[in-house]
């Protein structure tokens, strides 16, 4: 698997031996950057459940200030720091060893924000409903960000907060890609 454009343009980026990580292909990762457009430059991305971290080492590369990768595997992760060192981003690259939930905890009591806040878990997983209704997820991401996931096309639709509006979604086979701009919380 390979970065498509921007500065990294061609660099791969491999999963790990034995690894279970379904990285997002090429052609899902050229349909979401094109419609994301230039939203991507200057601002901090976090991907949760990130892999290989395709998503976010291609929004690097497009522009984005730096990235957040939040994965739980101990050897994925390593990965994820090997792929950095290679693109001499180790400065762009933080990495947290943790469990998604937990991650989306502590970011959001540290007041973290991030333009765009991407998710990919298994796709057999409930772990996109588990966080969407969490109260944590929808206040990481900045004032007219971006939340993206990515699930499996077959799911059953969400029952969505009130903050996100809908701004796109498409099936590219067996894989949903959907994204929503983050509304602020109204005042009390």
């Amino acid at each position: 698997m390979r970065i498509i454009a921007g500065r990294f343009k061609g660099h791969r980026i491999v999963s790990p031996r034995g690894s279970k990580v379904r990285p997002t292909t090429e052609r899902v990762r050229e349909a979401m950057f094109s419609h994301i457009g230039d939203a991507v430059r200057g601002v901090r991305i976090l991907e949760l459940f990130a892999g290989t971290g395709a998503f976010g080492f291609e929004a690097l590369s497009r522009g984005a200030r730096s990235v957040v990768f939040v994965e739980n595997d101990p050897a994925t992760a390593r990965q994820a720091r090997r792929v950095a060192e290679s693109l001499g981003a180790e400065a762009e690259v933080s990495i947290l060893e943790l469990d998604a939930r937990v991650a989306v905890q502590i970011l959001t009591r540290k007041k973290e924000r991030f333009g765009i806040v991407f998710l990919d878990p298994p796709y057999e997983s409930d772990w996109i409903t588990q966080l969407v209704v969490s109260p944590g997820l929808p206040d990481l991401v900045e004032r007219g960000g971006l939340l993206v996931w990515e699930r499996q096309a077959r799911s059953v639709d969400l029952p969505l907060p009130s903050r996100l509006e809908r701004r796109f979604s498409r099936r590219y086979g067996n894989t949903l890609v959907e994204m929503f701009e983050v509304n602020p919380q109204p005042p009390f």
